[in-house]
């Protein structure tokens, strides 16, 4: 793993991410939900800060790579659904903060669960674009980024480092 990377040093704690999204879904099954669970391969704050080549983005939030055939699933759940609610549980750990979405379409009874993660200092134009926004974006998107499906996040601050 590059040493600049947000989970360098960090594994056991995005292990155990994964462990809560996946024990929060079996809950939510339980209750009756439809879910689709994911497994970023990687999340990266837009926009990023090290991006010096003169492209600018609009897009605010975080871009989430996913497996081909979670973001067919992703596809498949919101279509005709309208994900309108969302809870998220944080935890942050040097410096990296750790997330659980959980995106719900209650008339569709179908929910979402996106884990993210990101390194505080590499977000830091990322978290006061949301902040002064009033709303975070998660851009859910395959490898060969053909197309993305989003999600919103209202009062935003639980996706937001707290202090540590």
């Amino acid at each position: 793993m590059d040493p600049g990377h947000p989970l360098q040093g960090m594994t056991d704690l995005w292990e155990d991410t994964v462990d809560d999204m996946a024990a929060t879904a079996a809950e939510l099954r339980e209750a009756g939900w439809e879910t689709v669970e994911l497994h970023p391969g990687a999340v990266t704050p837009l926009p990023r800060l090290e991006a010096d080549d003169g492209y600018e983005d609009d897009r605010m939030g975080f871009d989430v790579l996913v497996p081909g055939n979670e973001f067919e699933a992703v596809q498949a759940a919101v279509e005709g659904a309208e994900y309108d609610e969302y809870e998220a549980y944080n935890a942050q750990a040097n410096g990296v903060v750790f997330a659980v979405v959980v995106m719900k379409a209650e008339a569709a009874g179908r929910v979402v669960l996106i884990p993210v993660y990101y390194k505080i200092e590499d977000a830091e134009e990322t978290v006061e674009r949301i902040e002064a926004a009033g709303e975070s974006r998660l851009y859910v998107r395959p490898l060969d980024d053909s197309d993305r499906v989003l999600f919103t996040q209202q009062a935003p601050e639980a996706l937001l480092p707290g202090e540590e």
